[in-house]
Parts: C-alpha cells; sequence; structure tokens
C-alpha cells in the first residue's frame, strides 16, 4: 500500500506540475470551467492525500489535451481546434465530478479552516454540489 501511495502522489505532482487549468480561452466554457478546476486544485494542492485515482488519471487527461490544444493554436495548424476545445471542455467536466468529490471530502476534513480563500472555495464547492451534482457551473 505505501508503494501505491507514493505513486499517487507522483502521479498528482505530475498533473499539477502545469499549474492550473485553462482559464484564457476564446470560448467562455471552457473558462468557466477552468476557473472551478483550479479551484479544486487549490484545496488537493493542500490535501493531496484526498485525491483518488480517478481524479489524477482525470487530470492527466485534462493536461494532455490542453497542451495539445496550446501546441496546435501556437502553430496555427489547420487541425480542427474547435473539436480539441469540445475535448477538454469534456475532461474539465470529468475533473470537477471526480476531483470535485476529493476536494469537498478535503473541505469537511478541516482544509476549509486553514486560511479564508479555502474556506471560500470550500463554500463554493459545497453550493456546486447542492445545486445540481456539478451540471450547472455557473
Amino acid at each position: 500500500m505505501p508503494v501505491l501511495f507514493l505513486g499517487s502522489l507522483c502521479l498528482a505532482s505530475q498533473a499539477w506540475a502545469g499549474g492550473a487549468a485553462r482559464t484564457d480561452d476564446d470560448d467562455p466554457a471552457v473558462n468557466a470551467k477552468g476557473v472551478v478546476v483550479n479551484n479544486i486544485l487549490a484545496v488537493l494542492r493542500v490535501s493531496p492525500n484526498s485525491a483518488g485515482n480517478q481524479c489524477l488519471k482525470t487530470l492527466d487527461e485534462m493536461r494532455r489535451v490542453q497542451k495539445q490544444l496550446d501546441d496546435e493554436e501556437t502553430a496555427q495548424r489547420s487541425f480542427d481546434v474547435g473539436l480539441l476545445r469540445d475535448v477538454l471542455e469534456s475532461d474539465m467536466e470529468s475533473v470537477i465530478a471526480s476531483c470535485g468529490r476529493d476536494a469537498r471530502t478535503a473541505c469537511g476534513g478541516g482544509v476549509a479552516g486553514q486560511n479564508a480563500r479555502l474556506g471560500k472555495i470550500c463554500n463554493q464547492l459545497s453550493e456546486l454540489d447542492s445545486e445540481d451534482q456539478g451540471d450547472d457551473l455557473q
């Protein structure tokens, strides 16, 4: 079990190494989801042990697609950037669902009390959950 835990932490470090989800996209839906993902990551950075395997997998996939989108936009290639944005948005929804649960667990475990910013994020995450299980991000 310690090896699995250590592996999870290494994967978490890789997934979070890029820092944040996109919030500078031309698509407002991607930006809105990026804000929610970044809030979730802020909580999980304080409590990395709360991130489960599914969360780590979805984060890794989101970062891969985000990098691919960045590369395509920078190179101004003819690849369907709109398709990549759709995939990124879907990946962000997966991160919000899987990692959001983990972040809310961390919030319930005391992370919210560490500082005012985390307290505010935890309140937003619990409101998001109570609204309709994360489907409505606005």
